[in-house]
């Protein structure tokens, strides 16, 4: 997709606004986060948009944080994930010549989220999806994501609602919860597991040229080597999980811890440093740390 932000950038994923286990209470804790930044991407998840339930909260909640990021100074840009399929026509970006590739990761499992409660009408749907691609499209990587896409916006009607007031559970509550049933956390941890690897073959097939992928989905966050290339997962804004964003400004990629600091959001310790490649076309093998 040809975008190109205006630096300094912030990547982020995962905020799920209007989930009940959301640490994000409102739009606005996040303007103090924003501030530093010309363009702001939201790299899929961004707010509750399934269950029919959900949408127009959903909608709300994006339009609210896109008016906290014009109120910042940042330019919002949404990428669609499995969460909010319809939040934007855009489901990938090509950054930095094309070293950079920008994705939610839903594209990277049969049945988009293996985790899930309702895995197996998800599986069933994207392998009908799947199928309906013609030898060459199941190659062509936008014909892939948006075959990822479809499946998430068929079965919203499989997902509960999200929102609901009356079930802003406690802390142990939504911990049970989110590892109901028993298989549930297996499968998480396996997804945590593949991520890396998928992740790398998936860039080495779709995007020989990128040495970086950032992506989120799986609410694992992390920085990866595979070959060449390093893979980097935002995390989450949900409880229990941690949350990592993605700087970005001339070549000088950067990856920073997020946390609350009081009643809003900031950035916290750099977690790494890399380089971005100079000179297009960008080479995997270009792709350096930088020394501290």
């Amino acid at each position: 997709m040809n975008i190109t932000p205006t630096d300094p950038v912030l990547i982020i994923s995962d905020l799920h606004l209007g989930h009940r286990a959301s640490r994000i209470r409102h739009p606005e804790e996040l303007e103090w986060l924003f501030k530093p930044f010309r363009t702001v991407i939201f790299n899929g998840d961004t707010a509750e948009m399934r269950n029919p339930e959900d949408r127009p909260i959903g909608r709300k909640l994006a339009a609210d944080v896109g008016r906290v990021c014009h109120h910042a100074g940042s330019k919002a840009i949404f990428i669609s994930g499995n969460h909010d399929p319809t939040i934007s026509s855009l489901d990938h970006l090509d950054l930095h010549g094309g070293a950079l590739l920008v994705t939610h990761g839903d594209i990277l499992f049969l049945g988009v989220a293996p985790w899930s409660r309702a895995a197996k009408p998800y599986r069933e749907t994207h392998r009908q999806f799947l199928a309906q691609l013609g030898e060459d499209a199941y190659t062509d990587f936008e014909q892939r994501l948006l075959a990822t896409k479809r499946t998430s916006i068929t079965l919203q009607m499989y997902e509960p609602p999200l929102t609901r007031k009356h079930q802003n559970w406690g802390g142990l509550h939504t911990l049970i919860h989110q590892l109901w049933p028993p298989w549930r956390p297996l499968k998480i941890l396996q997804a945590w597991w593949q991520t890396p690897a998928l992740t790398a073959d998936m860039t080495h097939l779709f995007r020989p040229k990128a040495g970086f992928t950032v992506i989120g989905h799986t609410h694992f966050p992390g920085i990866w080597r595979r070959g060449k290339r390093v893979v980097i997962n935002t995390g989450s804004f949900l409880k229990y999980m941690a949350a990592r964003g993605v700087i970005i400004e001339g070549n000088r990629l950067e990856v920073r811890f997020l946390k609350r600091c009081g009643n809003r959001f900031c950035l916290g310790r750099v977690d790494a440093v890399f380089r971005l490649p100079d000179e297009n076309p960008a080479q995997p093998e270009g792709s350096q740390p930088v020394p501290e």
